[in-house]
């Protein structure tokens, strides 16, 4: 090597005489705030849903099973919401996909701006979004869960107007694991469609 030692953006380079002996330090800095930014929206990118910006499945399912783990460990309550938004082909069939994807930008707006700063929203795909809320029982769950639906329901959405969600919610038992955990709640959700869409349902426990 050429003795070179490197301290983070500085490359300091001794400069020796024939016998070895340190005769100048030479210094020189770097510029690589570009790389580092390249590196910080490469990470962003990886955890993040590329068209609404919150988290995306994969980084989901990372930090609802340590939410898990700690619940288990802790016993903190926790909920989870399995939001859908009822017959969205039907909007990108009429008004296009970029109304659609409207839809699905602004849907998460409002679904942000009524969760605690402790929950955690992540799209899981299409038009599906879940919902973690740390320390938060079935009961209290309940009433902002249906607080997201009227407030979605109640304000038309630009050029598409009038868009429902059939939300389903459960809270974490101890036999749960995540995937049973999303189960229950994908059930509830499909028990407010069967109900008619635009509703909240809740699935306290599987059972069979």
């Amino acid at each position: 090597t050429d003795g070179s030692i490197m301290l983070g953006e500085l490359d300091v380079i001794p400069q020796v005489d024939a016998e070895g002996n340190v005769v100048r330090i030479l210094g020189v800095t770097r510029d690589i705030s570009e790389q580092r930014r390249f590196e910080d929206e490469l990470n962003r990118l990886a955890v993040t849903d590329p068209l609404t910006g919150v988290w995306n499945r994969r980084q989901g399912e990372n930090l609802f099973s340590a939410d898990l783990s700690e619940a288990r460990r802790y016993g903190p309550a926790l909920s989870l919401l399995m939001i859908d938004i009822d017959h969205f082909k039907a909007i990108n069939d009429r008004f296009g996909h970029q109304a659609g994807d409207y839809v699905l930008i602004d849907m998460t707006r409002r679904i942000s701006a009524n969760l605690r700063s402790s929950d955690a929203l992540a799209r899981w795909g299409g038009e599906e979004f879940v919902v973690v809320m740390r320390h938060c029982t079935i009961a209290d769950a309940i009433p902002l869960a249906e607080k997201i639906r009227a407030l979605i329901a109640d304000t038309p959405f630009v050029d598409v107007g009038t868009v429902t969600v059939s939300i389903g919610a459960a809270e974490l038992q101890p036999d749960d694991d995540l995937s049973s955990w999303l189960h229950r709640a994908d059930r509830a959700m499909y028990d407010a469609k069967a109900a008619g869409r635009n509703a909240v349902r809740v699935m306290p426990r599987l059972t069979d």
